[in-house]
């Protein structure tokens, strides 16, 4: 069991351990648990410490079953305005709706009056999220993840990506991993234009990427970026989260010219190499929300070592009768 950190309980038969600003020795059962997952680890923690959100812990004991003591966690983060307080799970635990952990943390936002809970499935390995309170939104998703442990790790890749592959190492392309504020600013560059081209052919993207944002998360030790380079040329960029065991790809960017020599395949197939060679077991590609788009086709095409996996994020509203007499106390405020 977990001591560190302020502990709710919240039913007679198990313990939700809810612990705020977590240390590293609390975080370390996390990620010793999982290995594989970026986001249960201390650097991810300390680089949103760093955006302004309040780190916490859940650690739920859910007693004993045929195999031993049972645990789950996940790290959560925090955020307080002045009607409202927000809770994000970034990487839900893969467990079933009707697991016990999504009724303690219901009661949970209940007893630290949370307003709005948003459960992400960003590197979970599975799992079914109930209705916590009032859905404001709820979509499938899914991810790609490779193997590093397959003897033949690209077996049966999709034709055209091996050929983009060997198209690559003939153009002369190259391996660089950087953690430098330069690094950022190409990354961000990189990403925009394939976000701009992605949005010309009618998908419905994010831009405005942010070289800041890409370096607080290497500053925390979070994650590295990797760079496919031609004669000191950029034409490929990947930000991927680390942990001991895994690497989930955060965000992605290709110059246009870097996609006629197959920069992007050949990045993702070195970085996977990469990762191997440092022992880690699993390389997460990254998700989509769309089966149809062409994202989904480029991450599925590295071969049967590629699982995919069907997940789920939602958002809630967790707390009406709170953010209500909030809101009256500011109107009344405010009105006077």
């Amino acid at each position: 069991m977990v001591n560190k950190g302020r502990v709710v309980s919240v039913s007679r038969t198990h313990e939700l351990q809810w612990h705020e600003t977590p240390d590293k020795d609390a975080i370390g059962l996390l990620s010793q648990a999982h290995p594989e997952n970026p986001f249960y680890t201390h650097e991810y923690v300390a680089f949103r410490l760093a955006q302004g959100w309040t780190p916490h812990m859940l650690w739920l004991d859910a007693g004993y079953d045929a195999t031993g003591a049972t645990a789950v966690g996940c790290t959560a983060f925090g955020k307080s305005g002045r009607a409202s307080r927000t809770l994000e799970i970034p990487s839900m635990p893969d467990v079933d709706a009707d697991h016990v952990f999504w009724q303690e943390l219901r009661t949970l936002c209940r007893k630290e009056r949370i307003t709005d809970l948003t459960v992400g499935s960003f590197a979970s390995p599975g799992g079914t999220i109930p209705d916590l309170g009032p859905v404001v939104s709820r979509k499938d998703r899914w991810e790609y993840v490779l193997d590093l442990q397959q003897p033949d790790l690209f077996r049966k890749m999709r034709k055209g990506h091996a050929y983009s592959i060997k198209r690559g190492q003939k153009a002369g392309l190259v391996l660089k991993r950087r953690t430098d504020m330069e690094a950022c600013r190409i990354h961000a560059d990189l990403i925009n234009a394939s976000m701009e081209r992605r949005q010309q052919r009618g998908e419905n993207v994010s831009t405005g990427a942010q070289a800041d944002n890409f370096a607080s998360i290497l500053d925390a030790g979070a994650g590295e970026i990797f760079q496919a380079v031609q004669d000191d040329n950029v034409l490929s960029s990947n930000l991927i989260l680390l942990s001991d065991k895994g690497g989930y790809n955060h965000t992605q960017g290709t110059r246009p010219d870097g996609m006629n020599v197959g920069a992007a395949q050949f990045l993702i197939h070195a970085i996977a190499q990469s990762l191997a060679a440092d022992g880690a077991t699993l390389f997460n590609i990254g998700g989509t929300d769309d089966p149809e788009s062409g994202l989904t086709k480029f991450k599925s095409g590295f071969g049967k070592s590629t699982r995919v996996i069907s997940l789920q994020s939602a958002q809630f509203t967790m707390h009406r009768s709170f953010l209500g007499t909030v809101k009256s106390v500011l109107r009344s405020v405010h009105s006077r």
